[in-house]
């Protein structure tokens, strides 16, 4: 049990680096919030807690990997978060988009957030994950599908659907018979650091498949590497928000839990 913003103190610096642009941990703090206090505010009353410490949430690590820095960005956009139509959003956020993020419909079934639109973002460039390349064996793809979807056995065929670039659904022929499932689902199947998204083009080569990629996480949302690289060339953390969260507003959270204009 933590007060709001002493739990941001720990999830910001967990989620980027403390060194970054005053600008990017200033966004990541009011998405952080945003997103924690939308789940608060979907809790079920018989619910056993309001988020966990993992990045199934956010991640939380108690107050050792707490940052001078990173609170200061917490302190100066205290109890701010962001609405739409004067409901907190679902704000997701990722590491690094590739250049371009994705419209949530294509990521999660049954969503269609109208401020979880796609944005073309070259800011992010500066990221480690910006492009990367993976191969993965046939046998390798049987063994993670089979370790959650237990009756996939011997594969015959893999088809992929885009929409946007990305994967958005990957459909299985296999000897007990199809699995359709979204491309998020399918990345998440593999190792942390094997898929790192689902922006990848493919080419196969014998019984495997090479993989070139570009970016890290689902691509929806803010992009993390994208608020920095904003953030280094002058633009603040309103705008960084604007630009990632269509048509939405600013709001500040008051004692009573309520909200009020910001």
């Amino acid at each position: 049990i933590i007060p709001l913003e002493e739990y941001l103190f720990s999830v910001v610096p967990g989620e980027i680096p403390a060194l970054w642009h005053v600008e990017a941990l200033k966004a990541q703090a009011v998405a952080a919030r945003t997103y924690a206090y939308y789940h608060i505010s979907k809790k079920k009353k018989k619910a056993l807690y309001d988020l966990d410490a993992t990045t199934k949430f956010q991640v939380y690590k108690g107050a050792s990997v707490e940052n001078n820095k990173t609170t200061k960005a917490v302190l100066e956009t205290a109890g701010q978060i962001l609405t739409y139509k004067g409901k907190p959003i679902l704000s997701y956020f990722h590491s690094t988009c590739g250049g371009r993020t994705i419209d949530d419909k294509y990521v999660w079934r049954g969503k269609d957030l109208i401020y979880l639109q796609g944005v073309d973002s070259n800011f992010c460039k500066s990221s480690p994950h910006w492009k990367w390349n993976e191969t993965l064996s046939l046998r390798e793809i049987e063994k993670y599908v089979s370790n959650k979807y237990s009756k996939v056995r011997k594969i015959f065929s893999i088809q992929f659907k885009r929409n946007k670039g990305r994967i958005s659904e990957v459909k299985i022929l296999h000897r007990n018979g199809i699995l359709r499932i979204t491309g998020n689902d399918f990345r998440l199947l593999f190792p942390l650091k094997k898929l790192k998204s689902t922006y990848f083009k493919i080419t196969q080569k014998g019984d495997s498949l090479e993989l070139h990629g570009k970016g890290w996480g689902h691509g929806v949302g803010l992009c993390q590497y994208s608020a920095k690289g904003m953030a280094e060339n002058g633009i603040n953390y309103k705008t960084i928000l604007h630009y990632f969260y269509k048509d939405i507003a600013f709001a500040r959270l008051v004692t009573s839990g309520n909200l009020a204009k910001n």
